[in-house]
């Protein structure tokens, strides 16, 4: 999974590069320089088009690494339970016994030469010594960009995830309104210069497992020269009862001389609740200048189609301002060019 996300990502910035190249006649392929009527057509095409289709599109990969952790539910035995605490307190476990308590996971090899790993507590009790709701992971996490965290209940394995941080392992937690435990933590997806893109990924101990219960933007940058449309997002736990996050996010718009147009530039509130019946915090977007699919338009994959969709009247009114035009114009061209090739 993880080496599809670098391929999908390197497709995306390899054509992202390769359209800016273009523009700049630094490339033999044909950028083709649409006509008004062509870009206006375009445009208009667009702007009708189904968003359901579009945004399952652009959802796709975040959705299908947060709905897909593996589930254990696996008792342990006294001794092996005591063990693992024995071994917290030691701050390191050997590896064979580590793998036949917990099963495969990644770390370093070299820690194979000592036959010992670093074992990590994270507590989500009141008091560590608690050990009723809490994560372990092995190895050093300033020295991986990624970590397979078990989360455990008492003396049971309930779920394992295979989190790719980039910048270090954080995983808060909370007790929401029906007393059960939640998780969440930071997923990467890029990162680099000028572009990068994390998720929060909510999670809930519920029946002997850890179900996904919320899947939001939390990171999301892209900047010139890597697109003609520019951006940031960022969305910030403010509250846990109701949850509440605190958005701030803003979009420009490049013409061909690098010159940018500011067309959104906002914050916002956003709360969710706790629906029972399909098992999910759900959002409150009725009190908020934002909803899913303005959310997701600050995606780094898919997402062009879509912000011309969701933002067609905003586009509209830029298309027939004098001052505003050419940077609308120059995106669509953009978008219709990497539309062509794809």
């Amino acid at each position: 999974m993880k080496k599809l996300i670098f391929f999908s990502f390197f497709l995306v910035l390899f054509a992202c590069k390769h359209i800016e190249k273009q523009s700049n006649n630094q490339s033999d392929s044909v950028y083709i320089e649409y006509s008004e009527a062509q870009l206006l057509s375009f445009f208009d095409s667009v702007s009708n088009l189904p968003q359901k289709a579009i945004l399952e599109k652009v959802k796709f990969l975040p959705d299908s690494i947060f709905k897909n952790r593996i589930q254990l539910n696996k008792s342990l035995s006294q001794s092996d339970f005591e063990l693992i605490i024995k071994s917290i307190n030691r701050k390191e476990m050997d590896i064979k016994t580590a793998k036949f308590i917990f099963g495969d996971f990644t770390i370093d090899t070299s820690y194979y030469k000592r036959g010992f790993v670093p074992i990590n507590l994270i507590s989500f009790d009141n008091k560590e010594s608690d050990f009723e709701y809490f994560a372990i992971y092995f190895g050093l996490p300033e020295m991986q960009w990624q970590s397979d965290v078990f989360f455990l209940k008492s003396n049971k394995i309930i779920a394992k995830h295979d989190i790719f941080h980039k910048y270090g392992l954080e995983i808060e937690h909370f007790k929401d309104s029906d007393g059960q435990m939640v998780v969440y933590y930071k997923e990467n997806f890029e990162s680099g210069t000028g572009i990068w893109w994390f998720n929060f990924y909510f999670y809930k101990y519920f029946d002997n497992q850890l179900i996904p219960i919320l899947n939001v933007l939390e990171n999301g940058n892209l900047q010139y020269p890597f697109h003609f449309r520019t951006f940031n997002f960022e969305s910030k736990v403010q509250n846990t009862n109701p949850l509440t996050l605190k958005i701030t996010y803003n979009q420009q718009l490049t013409n061909q001389n690098g010159e940018q147009f500011e067309i959104i530039n906002d914050s916002t509130y956003v709360e969710y609740f706790w629906n029972s019946k399909f098992k999910i915090f759900e959002a409150n977007y009725s009190k908020s200048k934002i909803n899913e699919a303005k959310i997701l338009t600050y995606y780094l994959q898919n997402s062009q189609l879509l912000f011309i969709n969701e933002y067609s009247s905003l586009l509209k009114k830029a298309l027939h301002n004098k001052q505003q035009n050419e940077f609308v114009m120059n995106y669509l061209n953009s978008v219709k060019n990497e539309s062509s090739q794809n």
